[in-house]
């Protein structure tokens, strides 16, 4: 049987492609509806937090002195993971920043030559995270009016992507000693470039951002789904593994304990939802990262995050 899918499964897929077309075709108003909200949580939550920053961070590595800000870092990260060169800076901005920088930062450092294909695929297992202005910010207080709460998912977030990647400290064939040359190559753009680059990115976010919400509207409606999602719990998981704010949003919403919010928080901010995950596979898939790798390093991260928010979370509440 599962040769038989293997063999068939462009077929197979084309067939269930089809069958979701004219599911849309004969009734389009949820599909609609799920399409504008999508575009109106890019253009009000993705893009304003990431357009200025998108900017500073291309205009930034135009510049190759910019790598020694961090180079006292270098030697500490390579002994934990070893990443010779750019692996304190990704991490602390992507941890500063959320998702999906430290995705972008791979490739763009990948693309300039200042790391490999085997450190990007180390980098990427502790180099993906959210940040404490969504976890805290957006999530604890605005959601749940509780900033311990937010503490405690930040914590083990953090702690979460910091372990994760030692499990995959050695992927890949190098094993060279520690090099303090950096030599990426001449990538100075002007400031239209810039621009340029950035738009084209932050729309095909968007676009991944606007099509996890259609994909969620559909899978809400299969009648098997319709029967899991009577339980609020549930229901906030599944839609949080689709798209992470939504599953916040309606988690909220759900009347549980703060201990069991903040493992069910941790594990759905570590995992990051398909909608993220579709927008760093943009930029990974310029390293050659096939998504499954990719998928692997989240759901590690995600049970070490549930692991150790599980045990934070019995001490505080």
């Amino acid at each position: 049987m599962i040769k038989l899918i293997k063999k068939n499964y462009e077929f197979i897929f084309c067939l269930i492609l089809f069958a979701i077309i004219l599911l849309i075709a004969f009734n389009p108003k949820p599909y609609i509806n799920s399409t504008f909200l999508g575009i109106r949580v890019w253009a009000t939550i993705v893009l304003p937090s990431l357009f200025v920053f998108f900017i500073l961070t291309k205009l930034f590595m135009t510049f190759n002195s910019s790598l020694k800000i961090f180079s006292n870092l270098d030697k500490f990260f390579f002994k934990l993971y070893k990443v010779k060169h750019t692996g304190g800076y990704i991490f602390f901005m992507s941890a500063i920043s959320g998702y999906p920088i430290g995705a972008k930062l791979i490739s763009e450092f990948y693309l300039q030559g200042t790391i490999s294909k085997d450190e990007a695929m180390r980098l990427i297992s502790f180099a993906s995270t959210s940040g404490p202005m969504f976890i805290i910010g957006s999530v604890a207080v605005a959601l749940f009016k509780n900033y311990k709460l937010g503490l405690v998912v930040l914590i083990s977030h953090i702690l979460s992507s910091l372990i994760n990647g030692l499990i995959y400290k050695n992927i890949g064939t190098e094993n060279s000693n520690f090099d303090t040359k950096i030599a990426p190559k001449n990538t100075k753009k002007t400031i239209n470039d810039i621009m340029y680059d950035t738009i084209i990115s932050l729309l095909m976010v968007g676009g991944f951002v606007t099509i996890s919400f259609a994909i969620m509207e559909f899978i809400l409606s299969l009648p098997i789904i319709n029967l899991i999602t009577n339980n609020s719990i549930l229901s906030s998981i599944i839609k949080g593994i689709i798209e992470v704010t939504n599953g916040c949003v309606s988690l909220a919403n759900a009347g549980i304990s703060p201990k069991i919010i903040a493992i069910i928080l941790s594990g759905l901010i570590s995992f990051g939802g398909l909608s993220i995950h579709l927008q760093s596979q943009l930029f990974l898939s310029k390293v050659g990262i096939k998504y499954r790798y990719f998928l692997l390093t989240k759901v590690t991260q995600t049970i070490i995050s549930l692991i150790i928010s599980g045990v934070i979370a019995g001490f505080l509440f």
